[in-house]
């Protein structure tokens, strides 16, 4: 595949001293190898775009994240350009102070006087575009209507196209900010920059700051120019560059005097000799696609930053904003909680006859819990016997109507347990105190960055339903603790042991009844003749046999009430420490989510964009220092 594969353009002169080379069959596998290789990274590259153009996703009320997406819809379109112009020739520009030397260095590179040096044209005002005749200028959408286009054939110019830019920090008549709108409108079409300054020049606060806005994207060559009479500030100016960039190489060139030796056809400065050559060698056809598609991770990486570092500072409002929304709900859902508990404790027969139906289905059939089955069924016996002593018709109906009213509240109450909580519906906090912390919250949405206009009219249009979810899943979680409750005390209080010792201890009298009965009737009467027991027997021995009954009733339910109040306390407090799915203002909650959302998309963009450019081969070019101009 051509797109990828190095091309030398200067066919004269490696013709002459190269012979002509078979590729062997081992060198094609690694060929397309590394195209493979390449057309990969470029796919991910694809997908980082498009993942980036879809961010954040979902509409929103977060004011910084429509800003930041209206900031990434504008770089995008450069990024795309960059992406798509992989082939084409580099566009180098010419970046540096007023009299630098900008046209000089032009000159000295191309070994030709083809751009006016200072002596005859104090500044740049209008770009210079030097573009080979044979290249095509229509496919790279240069800004070219207020530049001067020339078109000399220097070899060199096959691979690159040069641009010596305005100046940033003044101009000869005096439009500054015209000189600056002209410089940034090229500034974005440039793949490499070199970069100009002189022993005067190097510190100057104007073209420092014009660079840091323009090396996100671009390749880097640094030249000290006046050679010839200033002093060798490479070292400190590295120094000062460092923390900011990447600065693997720096020239020091006497352009007028290495243009004059070119033009007697003599050999030029070493120091300009060698520029030449990294030029050629670094700006080759071979390296195009990889500096571009580093640019284009850079200006990439250095967007997702800059649009990060700008979320980061709403990211200490929106936690206090979460914050506020939970200790809210927390407040409320405790209330709710100790009401709960008051309702709970207070239904205490509720709890005991739905807790003894439990205990009874797991107990199984014995003496001791068919005595529970009578105390559970005591008030349809009692009105049985009231039916029984009935004289009159109408006396035999108000003892039915009353019965019937007591069966059909029992059958309600034991069918649906819930109802216990149905009482609860009314929010402990009154709608004068939910205004207050919608107000409240108001204030910190604001801080956090949202459009609380439409948060809060969204919210307070709906905000009669907002609270019901809330409540809803209160409710629901406390009849799932209130059954599962009842089935930890119905299994706790019927257990092996449990049954053992009540119905063991429970049998002891009656057992004594049968036994005395049975040996009265059976060997005292029938054997030895004596008489059977009378009344004076088995009455008192009922009325003792009752009591009996009722101790060990009243013990149990003792031993029921006990756990019971421990239950509920340990209900009650999962329910306090149980997190809620919903909140009193789920409208904001969502909002909440949806922007944390977007700051955890932005920071996976973030580092699968830095990951593609860890995967870059380092060059000898230098580059901004990306992670430090995020950061200012």
């Amino acid at each position: 595949m051509g797109q990828f594969r190095a091309i030398v353009r200067n066919k004269k002169s490696f013709a002459s001293v190269h012979p002509v080379r078979v590729v062997q069959p081992s060198e094609e596998i690694f060929m397309k190898q590394a195209e493979l290789k390449q057309l990969e990274t470029l796919s991910r590259i694809d997908r980082l775009i498009d993942r980036c153009e879809s961010w954040p996703g979902v509409e929103h009320a977060w004011e910084p994240a429509h800003r930041m997406h209206a900031f990434m819809h504008r770089v995008l379109p450069r990024i795309r350009v960059m992406r798509e112009r992989l082939e084409s020739p580099l566009i180098v520009a010419m970046f540096g102070g007023t009299g630098t030397g900008k046209s000089s260095l032009v000159n000295a590179i191309l070994g030709k006087e083809i751009a006016r040096p200072g002596r005859t044209r104090p500044t740049t005002t209008r770009p210079m575009i030097l573009v080979h005749p044979e290249i095509n200028l229509d496919l790279l959408q240069l800004p070219i209507n207020q530049c001067d286009l020339v078109r000399p054939a220097q070899p060199i110019l096959e691979d690159i196209i040069i641009v010596d830019c305005p100046d940033p920090d003044t101009s000869e008549d005096g439009d500054s900010a015209g000189n600056l709108q002209r410089l940034r409108q090229f500034l974005p079409h440039c793949d490499v920059l070199i970069y100009t300054s002189t022993q005067q020049k190097y510190r100057s606060a104007g073209v420092q700051h014009e660079l840091n806005d323009a090396a996100p994207g671009c390749k880097l060559v640094f030249v000290q120019t006046h050679a010839d009479r200033d002093v060798d500030i490479r070292e400190d100016w590295k120094s000062h560059l460092g923390s900011d960039y990447n600065v693997p190489e720096m020239f020091f060139i006497d352009s007028p005097g290495g243009l004059k030796k070119q033009l007697q056809n003599e050999p030029a400065d070493p120091e300009l000799t060698r520029l030449q050559n990294f030029l050629l060698q670094q700006l080759s056809s071979g390296n195009r696609s990889r500096i571009r598609q580093d640019n284009v991770l850079d200006l990439l990486y250095a967007t997702l930053s800059r649009i990060r570092e700008t979320l980061m500072h709403y990211i200490p409002a929106l936690e206090t904003l979460e914050e506020e929304l939970e200790n809210n709900s927390r407040k409320v859902q405790q209330e709710m909680s100790e009401q709960l508990q008051q309702e709970l404790l207070s239904a205490r027969q509720l709890w005991e006859r739905r807790i003894l139906e439990s205990v009874v289905q797991q107990w199984g059939s014995t003496p001791f819990s068919w005595l529970l089955r009578l105390q559970n069924s005591l008030g349809v016996l009692v009105g049985s016997f009231g039916l029984m002593r009935a004289r009159t018709s109408a006396f035999l109906a108000l003892i039915g109507l009353t019965q019937g009213a007591r069966m059909w509240k029992q059958h309600q109450q034991e069918q649906d347990f819930s109802t216990l909580l149905a009482e609860l519906d009314d929010l402990p906090v009154h709608e004068a105190d939910l205004r207050d912390q919608q107000l409240i919250l108001q204030g910190y949405a604001r801080s956090a960055g949202f459009d609380t206009g439409q948060l809060f009219s969204h919210a307070g249009n709906s905000n009669n339903k907002t609270d019901s979810g809330f409540r809803e899943e209160f409710f629901h979680d406390a009849r799932m603790e209130v059954d599962r409750a009842v089935e930890h005390l119905g299994k706790r209080n019927s257990g092996m042991l449990t049954r053992l010792i009540y119905d063991t201890l429970f049998l002891v009298y009656p057992g004594f009844l049968l036994y005395r009965i049975g040996r009265n009737f059976f060997w005292d009467s029938l054997i030895k003749g004596q008489e059977i027991l009378s009344a004076d027997f088995y009455l008192p021995a009922g009325v003792f046999l009752i009591l009996w009954c009722g101790l060990f009733s009243m013990m149990f339910t003792r031993r029921l009430r006990r756990g019971l109040k421990r239950e509920v306390k340990n209900l009650v407090d999962r329910m306090i420490s149980r997190r809620l799915n919903n909140n009193l203002f789920p409208v904001l909650q969502e909002q909440c989510q949806l922007a944390n959302q977007a700051v955890r998309d932005l920071t996976e963009l973030e580092e699968e964009c830095n990951t593609l450019r860890q995967l870059s081969t380092p060059q000898a070019l230098g580059s901004a220092l990306l992670h430090h101009q995020a950061n200012e």
